[in-house]
């Protein structure tokens, strides 16, 4: 039995390298969707697989554990830890590579364990199937190493999906999440994006404009949807019990919102969001400018999902948040308009934003963009499209976990 266990898990973790590489290698020329859908499932067999053969391991000395523990850790880095770092390292045909490193690691294993004799299956160890003094040592290490080697796994793919989904502008390390600041330069104009979040620590928000020569002309680019025919009726999405609850500081009660407050005030008491910016800055200060769109823009699908999201926030309990998220009719769940919702928040804000940035690089010499990290890996193509360079790069810490 413990025999037919080894070889199945061998024999699945080969074939999974081999649909892996397959899979790849025809993706190049348009891939094989069916054989994707079953490759899936052959890497999620081989998942729960290694759960059971590292119970087997701990309770078995005669588990091959140098064949074993290796096809183990790679499943769990290659799969839920998304290959950390290399992933985040931009590395050319990376599936490819795990693919072909799989099939090489299988074909490796069984060529050392057999001694090169590629009839027989995996050999067992020559021991006892039950022992007392492995068991207590091999049981508690198992129960200790096993959860960490997921814990690990699960944070290091979590952690390389939030930078691919943001570009890098947010990070999340040991001790907190990290926003990111890029300088881009053309001649003697420059752009800054500066990744933003709707809560963080009151200290991030206080620094975000410090530092900066007010003798260069200067102007910040506001992010916020305005509601002129409040077609949400008056209501907005509040973050504070969010705040509360992790006991951090809602952007909108940080310094930096009462800056952007006082900045798109005009002279006579109105806000300027749609004015546009003079030839010449009429001082040397940080100016602010307005450069999201009005909810009138929005479909009406998109619409309905921004009331049914601030419903959500606003719910009185944890029951009524629950039923509301998995109501079948709620707009939440309409997943034909989940496309026309990411065009409307996402794309069209950010084609809006790039004509207010190439508007202002007109009249300033730098033009500084607070925007939510998921906008600002666009921004960036569009600004390297027009020969923009990277010149710099700041971190701050947004949030701490202790």
């Amino acid at each position: 039995m413990l025999q037919g266990a080894v070889s199945l898990f061998w024999l699945v973790f080969f074939a999974d390298g081999i649909l892996s590489v397959t899979d790849e290698i025809a993706s190049l020329s348009g891939g094989i969707p069916p054989l994707g859908a079953v490759r899936q499932a052959i890497a999620f067999a081989v998942l729960g697989g290694s759960v059971a053969i590292a119970g087997l391991v701990s309770l078995t000395p005669r588990m091959p554990k140098r064949a074993l523990v290796p096809l183990i850790l790679f499943i769990w880095w290659a799969g839920p830890a998304m290959a950390f770092p290399l992933t985040r390292w931009n590395v050319p045909h990376l599936e490819l590579g795990l693919a072909i490193a799989q099939l090489l690691l299988a074909v490796s294993v069984w060529s050392v364990c057999r001694g090169g004799r590629w009839t027989r299956p995996l050999p067992l160890n020559e021991s006892p199937a039950f022992s007392w003094r492995y068991s207590l040592l091999a049981v508690p290490l198992t129960v200790a190493f096993f959860p960490l080697l997921v814990a690990a796994s699960a944070l290091s793919g979590f952690t390389t999906q939030v930078e691919l989904l943001t570009g890098g502008y947010v990070r999340v390390r040991l001790d907190g999440i990290y926003l990111v600041e890029r300088k881009f330069q053309s001649g003697d104009r420059e752009v800054r994006l500066t990744g933003m979040m709707h809560v963080a620590d009151r200290e991030f928000y206080s620094g975000l404009l410090t530092g900066i020569d007010p003798a260069i002309p200067s102007v910040v680019l506001v992010e916020g949807v305005t509601d002129r025919r409040r077609l949400l009726g008056g209501k907005t999405l509040s973050y504070n019990r969010v705040a509360r609850f992790l006991n951090l500081t809602p952007q909108a009660d940080s310094v930096f919102s009462q800056q952007i407050a006082e900045g798109l005030e005009g002279r006579d008491g109105q806000k300027v969001d749609d004015a546009p910016a003079p030839e010449r800055p009429a001082s040397r200060e940080i100016n602010f400018r307005h450069a999201d769109v009005d909810v009138e823009s929005f479909h009406p699908q998109t619409i309905a999902f921004i009331l049914a999201v601030v419903g959500l926030f606003q719910s009185s309990d944890l029951r009524q948040f629950v039923t509301t998220l998995i109501d079948p009719s709620s707009p939440i769940a309409n997943e034909s308009a989940q496309a026309q919702v990411m065009n409307d928040i996402l794309f069209a804000r950010n084609q809006r934003l790039a004509a207010e940035i190439e508007s202002s690089l007109k009249d300033y010499r730098r033009v500084i963009v607070p925007w939510g990290a998921m906008h600002l890996p666009e921004i960036e193509s569009w600004l390297e499209a027009r020969n923009f360079v990277e010149s710099g790069e700041i971190e701050r810490r947004a949030l701490g976990f202790w």
